[in-house]
């Protein structure tokens, strides 16, 4: 079986941290009691007993607790690319919400320039990979207006760092909370500033999200599997050619019904799918055990490459690297290269 999993979109820095290390962490900033275990920290961050997934969105929480230093988030994020080289990832793009970690003290610009830091370091130590960092503006409380100011500052320090390291914008968080156009201005200033979007959407049970982060200008979407409850979702999907970034076990981690999963669905019907992580910790997975899993199901090695190509062809990188990308592709699949379109 070759080894087709050689990209990452949709990757998120807290979600995929070495616990090991985080543990120590915590200890170490004051986040958790020092005489709390291991054990106990893995059952926290797990948290395997949340009911909703409101509520368990609420682990990444503590992660963010841990990463609040240039220093955290600089190892952190040399860690887990230091992971991807070592599964074999030439590019992937690591997402995460910069205004999630000045809670001591940082600015959102000062925690971006500690993550792209440690993208740098380990790219240059390691060779063979290349990064992107997405800035995730977050859904919080009842209202787009509940961080508006926060929201907007990402855009700009996004627009700061935009070919410096960042490469685009995401719109994360808990998908329900609100009207979901609220978000549209905010949005549309990413737009605005030549900001590659992509946004969590059809991930959370609303299908019709699809349609409006469509209708705002996103790029790309973040799972969008919901694109599935109506044909005319789909459709729209499929004129577009929207990229979807397509996240298994995450989705499936409470059931383990990977068969019941919309991907197949989505491959057969013709959608730009992509296939991504998502959150290694938090989900039990990397980049590997995605594709091992997806032909357990039935998705086909040709199918899984093709995939793969849909990421180069999607990703926010520059084209210089996407060029680069492109060729290392073709170099491990020559036959199925033939047939892709660039």
């Amino acid at each position: 079986m070759r080894q087709t999993a050689r990209t990452d979109l949709h990757l998120h820095l807290d979600g995929s941290l070495n616990l090991a290390w985080a543990y120590r962490k915590a200890i170490e900033r004051g986040v958790i009691p020092e005489d709390m275990t291991f054990e106990e920290f893995y059952d926290k961050a797990y948290a395997l007993n949340t009911q909703k997934r409101e509520e368990s969105i609420k682990k990444f929480q503590l992660m963010c607790d841990v990463l609040q230093t240039r220093e955290d988030l600089h190892d952190a994020t040399y860690n887990l690319v230091e992971l991807l080289h070592d599964r074999g990832i030439y590019y992937a793009e690591i997402r995460f919400a910069p205004q999630q970690h000045t809670n001591r003290g940082l600015s959102q610009t000062e925690a971006l320039e500690a993550v792209i830091s440690g993208a740098n370091d380990a790219v240059n130590d390691l060779g063979d990979i290349r990064i992107g960092i997405i800035n995730c503006l977050m859904h919080k409380g009842n209202s787009a207006m509940a961080n508006y100011v926060e929201n907007m500052e990402t855009v700009r320090v996004t627009k700061q760092y935009l070919g410096k390291g960042a490469v685009g914008i995401d719109l994360a968080g808990f998908e329900n909370n609100c009207d979901y156009m609220e978000y549209a201005p905010v949005i549309a200033k990413a737009k605005e500033e030549g900001i590659p979007v992509t946004m969590h959407a059809g991930e959370m049970g609303i299908g019709h999200h699809v349609v409006e982060a469509i209708d705002m200008g996103a790029d790309r979407l973040g799972h969008g599997v919901e694109c599935m409850q109506d044909p005319e979702y789909l459709r729209r999907v499929l004129d577009l050619n929207i990229p979807l970034e397509v996240c298994v076990s995450s989705n499936v981690k409470k059931t383990l019904n990977y068969a019941a999963h919309q991907v197949r669905s989505l491959i057969e019907n013709g959608a730009n799918v992509t296939i991504n992580t998502d959150n290694m910790v938090f989900a039990r997975t990397d980049t590997l055990h995605e594709h091992f899993m997806l032909r357990m199901i039935g998705v086909t090695e040709e199918q899984l490459i093709h995939c793969t190509f849909n990421a180069a062809r999607a990703a926010f990188c520059d084209e210089e690297t996407r060029a680069w990308l492109i060729e290392k592709l073709k170099a491990d699949f020559p036959e199925e290269a033939e047939k892709e379109q660039f």
